[in-house]
C-alpha cells in the first residue's frame, strides 16, 4: 500500500525504561517476521549447497565417486531454491496485510522506510509492542532484548477476531491515504512542479522516468547484451536479433528521456520568464527531504486495540 523513502541507519539503542505492557491483537498465522525468518534461512541453505556443488563438480573432474553425494546436493540446492521464493513471497504478502492491518512485525523494510514512522511494530510471538509508531528503528541488541522481555511475559499473542480485523483494516485505510497524499506533496514530482510550473515539471518528471528505464535496461540487461555482441562476433546469427531488440529499447528510451527533457527546460524557461542558459538546476529538487522531519514527527495509527497492563506481583 506504501511505497517511500529509505530509512537509513542501522537503528538506535533507546536509554529509556521500557516493560512490555502494550499489546496489539494480531492476525492468525505465521507472521511476516516467520516467513522472513524462514526466506532467510533458506536462502543461507541454497548458497551454502551452491557452493558444496562447485566442491563436488571439482571432485567430479579429478574421477571421484561422488555421484550419489552430488544428486543429494542437487537437491537440497532445489529445495532450499523454491522455499526461499515461496517464502519470501509469502513474507511480502503478509508484511503488506499487516500494514493493513495497522502493525508490523518486520525490523526491516528496505526502502519502505516509512513504515517505522507509521506503524508499530510488534513482537511476532507475543504481540507486545516493543517500538511504538514515530519511533526509531531499534538497534538489534535493543531489539533482542525487547523481545525476550516480552516473551517472558506475555507466552502468546492474542488473536484479531473479525469485527477487530475489519476496524482495524478500516482505520489503517484512513491512514495510508493521508501517508499516501504527503508521499506525494514531497515527490520530486511535486517539487519539480512546484518550482517550474505544471507542464515543465510533469514533463521533466516524466523525462527522469524515460531516463531511469534505459539505465535500468542497459543495466540490467548489460550482461545479455554482451553475451548477445559475442555470440554475434563469432558468426552466431541467432544472437543478432535479441541483440538489436535489446539495443533498440535502450536508444529508444534514452531518446525519448532525452526530448522530454529539452521540452522541459524550453517551458521552464517560458513559464519562468528567463532563457534557457539560466534556469536554476533541475538536480536541486531530485531528492526528497525526510518524508517526516523528526520535529513534526509521523502521521501514527490510533491508539491500540488492546492495552494491557503489567499483572500485579
Amino acid at each position: 500500500m506504501l511505497h517511500t523513502i529509505k530509512d537509513q541507519g542501522g537503528g538506535v539503542v533507546l536509554t529509556a525504561l521500557w516493560e512490555p505492557t502494550v499489546r496489539y491483537p494480531m492476525l492468525h498465522g505465521f507472521s511476516a517476521a516467520a516467513w522472513q525468518r524462514t526466506s532467510t534461512t533458506s536462502l543461507l541453505t541454497f548458497l551454502g549447497a551452491g557452493i558444496l556443488m562447485v566442491g563436488v563438480a571439482i571432485a567430479s573432474n579429478h574421477d571421484a565417486r561422488v555421484g550419489n553425494v552430488a544428486l543429494v546436493f542437487y537437491g537440497i540446492f532445489v529445495l532450499a531454491g523454491l522455499t526461499a521464493a515461496v517464502s519470501g513471497a509469502v513474507s511480502t504478502y503478509k508484511a503488506r496485510r499487516e500494514y493493513r492491518h495497522g502493525y508490523t512485525t518486520l525490523q526491516s523494510f528496505s526502502k519502505f522506510g516509512m513504515y517505522y514512522r507509521t506503524l508499530p511494530q510488534l513482537d511476532p510471538r507475543s504481540g507486545v509492542e516493543i517500538r511504538a509508531a514515530g519511533e526509531a528503528k531499534l538497534a538489534q541488541s535493543e531489539l533482542t532484548k525487547r523481545w525476550a522481555a516480552s516473551r517472558a511475559r506475555y507466552p502468546r499473542a492474542d488473536r484479531m477476531s473479525r469485527q477487530d480485523a475489519a476496524e482495524a483494516a478500516a482505520t489503517a485505510g484512513k491512514i495510508n491515504e493521508t501517508n499516501l497524499e504527503l508521499v506525494r506533496a514531497k515527490s520530486t514530482r511535486a517539487r519539480l512542479v512546484n518550482r517550474f510550473g505544471a507542464a515543465a515539471g510533469n514533463m521533466r518528471a516524466d523525462a527522469r522516468k524515460y531516463t531511469f528505464a534505459a539505465l535500468l535496461t542497459a543495466g540490467g540487461g548489460g550482461p545479455a547484451l554482451i553475451f548477445g555482441l559475442m555470440g554475434v562476433s563469432l558468426g552466431k546469427s541467432v544472437w543478432v536479433l535479441p541483440a538489436i531488440v535489446q539495443a533498440s529499447v535502450i536508444a529508444v528510451l534514452a531518446l525519448i528521456g532525452r526530448r522530454k527533457n529539452a521540452q522541459a527546460a524550453r517551458i521552464a524557461s517560458e513559464f519562468l520568464g528567463v532563457a534557457a542558459k539560466d534556469l536554476p538546476p533541475w538536480a536541486s529538487v531530485g531528492t526528497p527531504d525526510s518524508l517526516f522531519p523528526l520535529e513534526h514527527g509521523p502521521i501514527s495509527s490510533t491508539p491500540p486495540l488492546k492495552s494491557v497492563s503489567p499483572p500485579s506481583d
